[in-house]
C-alpha cells in the first residue's frame, strides 16, 4: 500500500511540475524588448533622457538613456481584457526621446530586437525653456 501511495504522489508531483513549467514557458519570452543606440543630430544621446514607447498613442513602456543606449520591455497584450496593456501582432511601436519622435517606427515582435534610433531634431521642450528662462532672471 505504501508503494502505491508513493507512486501516486510522484505522478501528481510530476503533473504539477510539468504544468507549472508549461505555464511559465508561456509567460517567458512573450515580451517585445527593443534596445539599441540613440543618436541625436549625429551624436550619441546624453544620459538620462526619457525614452517612451507608444502603441496607438498609448504609453507602453519607458526607460532612460544611458551611454547613448536604451532598452525597453513591453509586455504582450492580454486579449481577454478590454484594456490595451501591451503589444499585439500588427502593432506599430513609436518611440519618443525627450518628447521628440525617433525614427524608425517598427512592428512589434516577440523577443529582444535591436533597433537603433535616430532623432534628427531635439527641440527645446516648453518645460525646459521655462527652466532656462528662470536661470537668467
Amino acid at each position: 500500500m505504501c508503494n502505491t501511495q508513493f507512486k501516486i504522489f510522484v505522478q501528481v508531483l510530476l503533473f504539477i511540475l510539468i504544468s507549472a513549467i508549461l505555464s511559465y514557458g508561456q509567460l517567458l519570452g512573450t515580451a517585445c524588448e527593443p534596445y539599441g543606440s540613440i543618436s541625436i543630430k549625429d551624436e550619441p544621446a546624453v544620459d538620462n533622457l526619457p525614452v517612451i514607447a507608444y502603441i496607438n498613442g498609448q504609453e507602453m513602456a519607458r526607460c532612460m538613456t544611458s551611454g547613448g543606449q536604451y532598452s525597453l520591455y513591453i509586455i504582450q497584450d492580454d486579449p481577454e481584457t478590454p484594456e490595451k496593456e501591451g503589444w499585439s501582432d500588427g502593432d506599430i511601436i513609436v518611440i519618443h526621446v525627450n518628447g521628440v519622435e525617433a525614427n524608425p517606427s517598427f512592428a512589434a515582435q516577440m523577443g529582444r530586437v535591436r533597433k537603433d534610433l535616430i532623432v534628427s531634431t531635439l527641440d527645446i521642450r516648453l518645460d525646459t525653456w521655462g527652466k532656462i528662462k528662470a536661470l537668467f532672471k
